[in-house]
């Protein structure tokens, strides 16, 4: 096991008013848990957080990182690796409030992938009673409390330089990407092709949660056939080949200009 900060301090200061759950005191999730939900792993254990983590297939995931961290004191966590069956433990008896996540590393068309994990229960509970979090690899969906997706992001600018009607005004929402795999997705599944009308986020416009792969993009606006490069380089072209490159870890996108036909 990975400890990142040490936990050595005796918390002795009175808890209440900080936020902190009792020994005793546990949330409903925990509750349920201790009823005998935990997907075969037992009961909850005092001071003990475990689970497993999977895939979407429900295959074991080994070397994927739990965090454990420690909401009272700042930067203080503990972190372990799952083993070849998916399974971890790690130790919680502090009498402080934890709350799990986890992230999963892959190499992909020869580039590192940070990716969340998603819990089945995302409640924080308390270190001395223990709780069972267990995770899963998927490829797209919302985060807990609207923190994004998991899935990365397709967004393009568009060149309005229109030889046709030198009066036209794209609406991005009216421009439509087609996305088809070129390969097998970053978790080895086939992918499905996707064709989705594009919304405007708060990085600009294009396509959220679509699963980290390798694509061939195309695009149109209402029917008519847009070109499509990489953003700041290649050439225009009726489709092309892009992969997710980092923005910051764990988020990822997909860059594109577009632009009508000239002539």
């Amino acid at each position: 096991m990975e400890r990142r900060v040490a936990l050595g301090v005796l918390l002795t200061a009175a808890l209440s008013g900080c936020g902190i759950l009792e020994e005793g005191q546990v949330s409903g999730s925990v509750r349920e848990e201790r009823s005998g939900r935990g997907g075969g792993l037992g009961e909850v254990e005092p001071g003990v957080l475990k689970g497993r983590v999977v895939d979407a297939q429900g295959r074991p995931i080994e070397g994927a990182e739990i965090v454990a961290d420690n909401q009272l004191l700042y930067n203080s966590n503990e972190v372990v690796r799952t083993g070849g069956d998916g399974l971890y433990r790690v130790a919680t008896d502090f009498r402080a409030t934890f709350h799990a996540s986890g992230t999963v590393i892959r190499r992909y068309n020869g580039q590192e992938y940070t990716l969340s994990l998603a819990p089945d229960d995302d409640a924080p509970f308390a270190g001395p009673s223990g709780a069972i979090r267990n995770f899963t690899w998927r490829l797209s969906g919302k985060k807990p409390d609207d923190l994004g997706f998991y899935g990365g992001k397709v967004l393009f600018r568009v060149d309005l330089n229109d030889q046709i009607n030198a009066g036209a005004f794209l609406d991005d929402e009216k421009v439509r990407l087609t996305l088809t795999p070129d390969g097998p997705l970053i978790d080895g599944s086939e992918g499905t092709r996707i064709v989705r009308r594009a919304t405007r986020n708060g990085d600009g416009s294009g396509l959220e949660d679509v699963p980290i792969g390798r694509y061939r993009i195309a695009a149109d606006y209402e029917g008519r056939p847009l070109r499509v490069k990489l953003l700041n380089g290649g050439d225009y072209a009726e489709e092309v080949v892009a992969e997710f490159t980092p923005l910051m870890t764990g988020i990822y996108w997909i860059e594109l200009e577009l632009g009508l036909p000239q002539g």
